[in-house]
């Protein structure tokens, strides 16, 4: 077996994060084919070096040593960046910790290949043999906070994403033509890294349809749905603003709906805003989204910020949902509105479409099976992985 170091910034496990979910995917196909070692920050929870073991993965974890981050000492660090050339995610994340181990791993091991699993850590590549190197693209992150700066009201919050936005542009035009290949999540990402003069490879993002299809015939109650991980600046934006701008237009027309939003770290806003209102329902973490989402009527994607494509979309269409997204929420999904989902960007037209699509059950059916055979017939892991497993193979040969 050709081997494959893999470097990340933590175990994908467990499943609580859209990033994590397509690495710890990829990897369990990958890992028939190829000798697999992990690189990564680690902690006090063995459960998930155990599930990586149990996949095939050797796990190489160092001591955790970065700052806490929304602490003083954090927040001090991002405004010393401000000041920097380098973005702050990977002054943040390329500790000198991560560089010796990389370092000596590739000294024992020789990898066939080493995969770097985000742009933001490439810069640990560094005296690498390039050719044997490949940049796993999650987003085009800079896209990301480009669109942050856009959207916030706040001058601070604006001026440090510009700053951010700039560095990160920086580092993926220079980084994307200095690897063998670049993955990309979606044709527009791959699009953005050919013209900074990378050779990309679209490996889309899925979803393991057999697991969600299992809960489908969970009767729906009264429930509109949001999943995400809350603690992104594009998801507590999107809940935010649908919180302020659509909820209390949404709930004249339906008195009797909750907003639930299922998944970890929800902010201080969001945890005010339920205290006050008690159709909001917040869950936080939880081992398994799919009786939330079994239960919902509608699941919505109102994010206004973001890149690359959205797993929880992929979800709620393997378990047959209506769903309501913006174009962003749907970027990277080669969907048709009105046959797939309902795709809406001003707050009016998103709110009457999350109303039509909770009142109409007719219309509900319709997009459900289109999305559930779309989802089916494009966005299954092994044949993802395939893909993946095609541009290891070139690396290496």
């Amino acid at each position: 077996m050709k081997k494959v170091l893999v470097i990340d910034e933590w175990i994908p496990f467990p499943l609580d994060s859209g990033k994590k979910i397509r690495t710890y995917n990829l990897l369990k196909h990958l890992a028939q084919s190829f000798e697999i070692t992990l690189l990564c920050y680690g902690d006090a929870d063995q459960t998930k070096v155990v599930e990586m073991e149990r996949l095939g993965i050797k796990v190489v974890a160092i001591e955790d040593r970065r700052l806490k981050k929304w602490t003083l000492p954090f927040y001090a660090r991002v405004g010393l960046n401000l000041f920097e050339s380098t973005p702050f995610s990977t002054v943040y994340h390329v500790q000198p910790e991560l560089k010796e181990r990389l370092s000596s791993l590739i000294h024992s091991l020789h990898p066939d290949v080493i995969h770097c699993e985000w742009t933001n850590l490439a810069p640990l590549l560094i005296g690498c043999d390039l050719e044997r190197c490949v940049i796993s693209s999650h987003n085009i992150e800079s896209d990301i906070w480009f669109r942050l700066a856009e959207q916030t009201k706040n001058p601070l919050k604006k001026l440090v994403a510009l700053n951010q936005a700039r560095k990160i542009e920086q580092l993926e035009r220079y980084w994307y033509p200095q690897v063998a290949f670049c993955t990309a999540v979606s044709k527009n990402d791959s699009a953005v890294i050919e013209q900074y003069g990378g050779r990309p490879c679209t490996v889309e993002n899925g979803v393991d349809v057999g697991f969600y299809v299992e809960t489908c015939s969970e009767v729906c109650n009264d429930s509109i749905v949001f999943t995400a991980s809350y603690d992104t600046f594009s998801n507590q934006d999107a809940a935010y603003f649908f919180i302020d701008e659509h909820w209390p237009t949404i709930r004249k027309e339906l008195p009797d709906a909750s907003l639930v939003f299922v998944g970890k770290n929800p902010t201080e806003k969001m945890k005010q805003a339920a205290r006050k209102d008690s159709s909001i329902q917040l869950t936080g973490w939880v081992a398994d989204v799919r009786p939330y989402i079994a239960r919902a009527r509608v699941c919505i994607v109102p994010l206004r910020i973001g890149g690359g494509s959205r797993l929880k979309i992929f979800e709620a269409m393997a378990m047959k949902k209506a769903i309501v997204s913006t174009s962003i929420g749907a970027e990277g999904i080669d969907v048709v509105d009105g046959r797939e989902l309902m795709l809406r960007d001003d707050p009016k037209s998103f709110s009457e479409a999350v109303v039509t699509c909770y009142s109409d059950e007719q219309k509900q059916q319709h997009l459900a099976a289109h999305a559930f055979e779309f989802v089916k017939t494009n966005y299954d892991w092994p044949r993802l992985a395939d893909i993946q497993k095609q541009v290891w193979l070139d690396v290496a040969s």
